[in-house]
């Protein structure tokens, strides 16, 4: 065995590498964590506004969920950062308001600070953590754990099941529809991994002398699209990482091109986004940029909302690659963050 697949072998035990265990992680959840879930989608029916807090990966998964939120139910719906949420002061955030907050250790420094806004407002709280054992798991009004890596899927699931308990009339059917792919997305993940699995060194090492990424996605895939650009390019491979909405490249981006070769991450969904994105990448491709593309249509069926459960765990195969072939070789550990040096938060 070589030093390479020796390296690999132990970034699948990582924190990091949530997808080489995901598929198991995700149905282990789905199924012991059906009643707080349950508990989660009937607080948020009785709710005139719902906030979504966290940071960095978090705040990526809150926005994720928020379209799902946005598309099956009439609830009022806000993605936004605890600083955020503690600077703009809403006047909603009151009694009849439901602050969720999504953070894997339940510590971090400004999630925790907003919680404790809106338990002086009088929101109703949900933590969404690793473990209860931490401040937001002790003193949320309800609290859901996943006990795994999985900090960028669980939270999701389980708001997207929330939203499915309360999907308008008119949208009941795609609701089941998501409900249905959810659950039977486990495989289809595992699948996925194992299959980009063989490719990924190859990929890694192609942009092996990059030292800037552009990360685009599109619609559902805007949020993991900014989740890697800022919280894994730039904080695992350590080379610079910039994120752009495929709707948004020609509104500036695209004149980089004129003068610089580019590096582009592109992720293309199944939705009603899709044509747009693959205009920007054929432009990418016609003016000399370098890309990889994640397409969630060569990965088996999944609804076109959740195509980030799949995506995300095929970046981190890339990443892990690209990370060892550099030198980086303990994916859990951080040269600032978690060390007293940011804050005082552990990570993440």
């Amino acid at each position: 065995m070589t030093e390479l697949i020796k390296q690999v072998e132990a970034a699948k035990q990582s924190t990091y590498f949530s997808g080489a265990r995901l598929a198991d992680d995700l149905a282990r959840f789905l199924e012991r964590q059906a009643a707080p879930i349950e508990d989660a989608g009937s607080l948020l029916a009785t709710s005139n506004r719902v906030y979504l807090v966290g940071s960095g990966g978090s705040l990526a998964t809150l926005q994720a969920a928020k379209l799902i939120l946005d598309r099956l139910t009439g609830l009022a719906t806000e993605a936004l950062t605890g600083y955020e949420l503690i600077w703009r002061d809403p006047a909603p955030l009151a009694a009849d308001a439901v602050a969720i907050f999504s953070s894997y250790s339940g510590e971090t420094a400004d999630t925790l600070a907003a919680f404790r806004l809106a338990k002086e407002r009088g929101a109703r709280t949900v933590a969404l953590v690793n473990t209860a054992d931490c401040s937001l798991g002790r003193e949320a009004d309800l609290v859901i754990t996943y006990e795994s890596a999985a900090i960028f899927e669980a939270p999701l699931a389980a708001l997207a099941l929330a939203a499915v308990a309360n999907s308008t009339e008119a949208r009941v059917e795609e609701a089941a529809a998501v409900k249905d792919s959810l659950l039977a997305s486990p495989p289809v993940i595992q699948a996925a991994v194992d299959s980009y699995g063989e490719r990924a060194e190859a990929d890694a090492r192609k942009f092996l002398n990059s030292q800037h990424m552009y990360v685009l996605g599109a619609g559902p895939l805007a949020p993991l699209a900014y989740k890697v650009a800022l919280t894994v390019v730039m904080e695992n491979i350590r080379i610079g990482g910039t994120f752009c909405d495929a709707m948004e490249f020609n509104h500036g981006p695209a004149e980089a091109l004129e003068r610089s070769q580019m590096d582009a991450m592109v992720l293309l969904g199944t939705d009603a986004s899709r044509p747009t994105a693959e205009t920007t990448l054929a432009f990418l491709e016609a003016h000399g940029a370098r890309t990889l593309v994640f397409d969630a249509s060569d990965y088996g069926e999944i609804h076109p909302l959740l195509t980030p459960l799949v995506l995300n765990s095929l970046t981190q195969w890339f990443v892990v690659y690209s990370a060892i072939l550099r030198g980086i070789t303990d994916l859990d550990a951080r040269v600032f963050m978690g060390h007293g040096v940011l804050s005082d938060a552990p990570w993440p």
